[in-house]
């Protein structure tokens, strides 16, 4: 709470008046410090801060214009005037008097009028605590904050605002979106409207909404979630808007990038196994088609090259898979072991042929890479009109595919099956 010590300059012959007003008491959180002259003295004029004049044996206008012009400008001036000088001073500029108090008068209406004056002075200085708290706040607040008329013009804003903008207080008072964004006329015409959208809803609404909106800040766009609630004029209507953004742009990226590792193979980029499981669960498709993948001989790759050209194979392996079943759902589901998803009806020998592609696309991949060419794939394929309800099984028989492609390739090669 604010401490306020209050000079009161007393000039003038009203000794008994002025006792009155000396001896009031101040009001919570002031002080009272009290100087006098019997005519008004320039240091004394630039001091007080409740100038207390009795006109009585002054020359009214005079003495008025020596307060006028010396007088700090903050500074309450009350006249005491009689009749006769009060309608002198009628014909005077007296916008820079408090008030004046036609005399005589009795001494419990001085202390009434003393302590109007006094409860008007704590208004002053309740308000500036009050505007001193709200500007302390919202200017300690690392977000943009401000308050609208309902045409949309801003009438005030902190600081943080100022500087994402740009622009200065004096600039951005009762301008518009367009301006303090900067928008170009097309801009303008589109991004006030959407912009305003959301401020009538919330004057509609008549309580605070949350919007997610993509603002222009400079080059780039920004994401910003922002709060705005309507402000209630002294009748109860609503004369305007105060909203709160939070630029949530670097939020959003990194929750991007969360999900993204959650649902991704670090290595290859492709879809993980958990993936899979999320997006059977949320897919409408009965018609599965599954295809299990394996690579033949990987594991004689990484002992004789090391595991940089064994990671080498598998990412040149889901390189491949992308690129021919880009319409599909690819996944790596562990060591060297894909996975490829592929939706709606299809006849057996459609699934064939996909299934034959798949490997012969691998296998030229390979063949082109002087340390990967013992590599070769094995793939197996398997469909369903259960839905998500027998994918397991499903992968279960494309698996069983993929290993007897497996050992027929051994058998082949004369290897011993195993």
């Amino acid at each position: 709470m604010y401490h306020c010590n209050v000079c009161l300059y007393l000039i003038g012959e009203q000794k008994n008046l002025f006792e009155v007003i000396k001896n009031a008491e101040p009001l919570p959180h002031y002080t009272h410090e009290y100087v006098e002259s019997s005519k008004p003295e320039k240091a004394l004029m630039e001091k007080g801060d409740i100038i207390v004049v009795d006109m009585q044996g002054l020359d009214a206008k005079e003495t008025l214009g020596s307060l006028l012009a010396n007088k700090k400008e903050t500074a309450n001036l009350i006249v005491l005037a009689d009749k006769e000088q009060t309608d002198l001073l009628m014909g005077e500029d007296l916008s820079a008097v408090t008030d004046i108090w036609t005399m005589p008068m009795s001494e419990k209406e001085m202390g009434f009028r003393f302590l109007k004056l006094q409860e008007t002075h704590k208004m002053g200085s309740d308000f500036w605590q009050t505007r001193n708290y709200l500007d302390s706040m919202i200017n300690s607040v690392p977000h943009m904050i401000w308050y609208k008329d309902k045409e949309g013009a801003h009438m005030k804003v902190n600081n943080f605002f100022c500087k994402t903008v740009n622009k200065t207080m004096e600039q951005i008072e009762g301008r518009g979106h367009y301006y303090i964004w900067d928008l170009d006329p097309e801009e303008y015409a589109k991004g006030e409207f959407i912009c305003m959208e959301s401020e009538f809803e919330v004057m509609e609404k008549r309580e605070t909404c949350v919007f997610d909106e993509d603002v222009k800040i400079g080059d780039e766009m920004r994401k910003l979630t922002t709060y705005k609630s309507p402000l209630f004029d002294l009748d109860g209507s609503v004369m305007g808007t105060v909203g709160v953004a939070l630029d949530v742009t670097q939020l959003r990226l990194y929750e991007q990038m969360l999900i993204k590792n959650a649902n991704t193979d670090a290595l290859t980029g492709l879809y993980n196994r958990r993936y899979v499981y999320e997006y059977i669960e949320g897919m409408d498709d009965n018609h599965i088609t599954v295809f299990g993948i394996d690579l033949d001989n990987f594991k004689t790759i990484n002992d004789v090259y090391g595991h940089q050209e064994g990671d080498k194979a598998l990412v040149l392996a889901a390189k491949v898979l992308q690129e021919c079943m880009s319409e599909d759902l690819v996944a790596r589901i562990g060591g060297d072991e894909f996975m490829v998803i592929m939706l709606g009806e299809r006849e057996p020998q459609d699934i064939e042929i996909v299934r034959k592609k798949i490997e012969k696309e691998l296998d030229e991949a390979f063949s082109k890479e002087e340390n990967l060419q013992k590599i070769s794939a094995s793939v197996g394929a398997a469909h369903s009109d259960k839905g998500k309800e027998g994918f397991d099984e499903l992968v279960g028989m494309a698996d069983e595919f993929m290993y007897r492609e497996k050992q027929q390739k051994k058998e082949r090669n004369g290897a011993v099956p195993r």
